[in-house]
């Protein structure tokens, strides 16, 4: 499925901190492959793997026993979790695009 094109429903594919499918690049086009095999009427879902900026501009609300709160990369997990710990002035600071040390 190459989500890339406006009249694939792939475009609809909903994020998830535990997803079912993954999103492959391969030259410049996008494809979706299962992780595992998808009941039928069972949601698609991927991470969708945004970066560190805008983070809390991007709130998840998948509610898998995996979510971390926010629309992100499994790589930034840790680092969102240990913002999750901090006081709401510094995760203010983060929304104002300068990420604590």
């Amino acid at each position: 499925m190459d989500g890339k094109q406006p009249w694939n429903p792939a475009r609809f594919i909903n994020h998830s901190c535990t997803p079912n499918c993954e999103a492959e690049w391969d030259e410049g086009r996008i494809f979706i492959k299962a992780l595992r095999d998808i009941k039928q009427g069972e949601e698609l879902s991927f991470n969708y793997g945004y970066d560190m900026e805008d983070v809390l501009d991007h709130v998840c609300q998948c509610r898998t026993a995996n979510c971390v709160g926010y629309i992100v990369a499994e790589e930034h997990w840790d680092e969102v979790r240990r913002l999750a710990t901090l006081p709401k002035a510094c995760t203010e600071t983060v929304a104002a695009g300068n990420l604590p040390a």
